[in-house]
């Protein structure tokens, strides 16, 4: 098998279930379903095409019914363009974006509306610079108060202190724990709920213990988050700019 990814697809039922299949350095298959409906299977590097192609027929009816969820979400919302009205999630709640000129560059939250107050002379990067200031700053806030709560949660797993951690905005990921033990989490994720947060953190904390996503690591994660599943469904329903986490 090559290291470039090969598409295939096979028949299960009536329905084509296109695939693709990327060689990985690892024992057994795993199979991802992806918002945008894409099917991808990290397959052992001495897997054959057709081992993997009677793997993913064995998981259709689990592959037709994640494929089905995605399609449920609501479609992406356009990137922000920082103009009054705009609509803003924060800890899961919708506000009102409300520019206005003033004596000193400020955003904050009154109301329904986080209003921002640019000078004369400003443009929209101004604003986006004032708006996603706030957020990192709340975001900073609201993850180190949760931080403190999830590892009280976490005493049952072992994990007694709350590990270094630090904001960073990934493309493709809530969060992730590096190999001394330092968790990173997304500042986009200040728009979701605060139980989908303490998920993803949560979530992170397990890695302390175990690095991978084996069923070890999902039993782990079901001790201290027994709705995780539910939790991920909402979190992905919940924010403006969903990640298949």
């Amino acid at each position: 098998m090559t290291d470039l990814p090969i598409l295939r697809s096979v028949l299960f039922g009536t329905t084509q279930i296109e695939f693709s299949i990327r060689p990985a350095n690892r024992k057994t298959l795993a199979i991802h379903v992806f918002p945008d409906g894409s099917v991808v299977t990290y397959a052992p590097l001495d897997a054959t095409e057709a081992e993997v192609a009677e793997k993913v027929k064995r998981k259709g009816a689990w592959i037709l019914k994640q494929k089905r969820q995605f399609a449920s979400y609501p479609p992406a919302i356009p990137a922000r363009q920082y103009i009054s009205g705009e609509s803003l999630a924060y800890l899961g709640r919708h506000y009102r974006l409300k520019v206005r000129e003033g004596d000193i560059r400020s955003a904050k939250l009154i109301g329904s509306f986080l209003e921002v107050s640019i000078q004369a002379e400003d443009d929209t990067d101004v604003v986006e610079s004032l708006v996603q200031a706030w957020l990192r700053s709340k975001a900073q806030s609201v993850f180190d108060s949760l931080m403190k709560v999830c590892v009280a949660r976490s005493a049952r797993i072992g994990i007694v202190d709350s590990p270094p951690w630090r904001l960073l905005r990934m493309k493709k990921r809530w969060g992730s724990c590096t190999k001394d033990g330092t968790v990173i989490l997304n500042p986009e994720l200040i728009a979701a709920p605060k139980d989908c947060i303490e998920y993803v953190i949560l979530h992170e904390l397990c890695h302390l213990k175990i690095k991978n996503h084996s069923r070890k690591y999902y039993r782990l994660l079901s001790q201290v988050s027994p709705n995780w599943e539910q939790l991920r469904i909402k979190l992905n329903r919940a924010v403006e700019w969903r990640l298949d986490y």
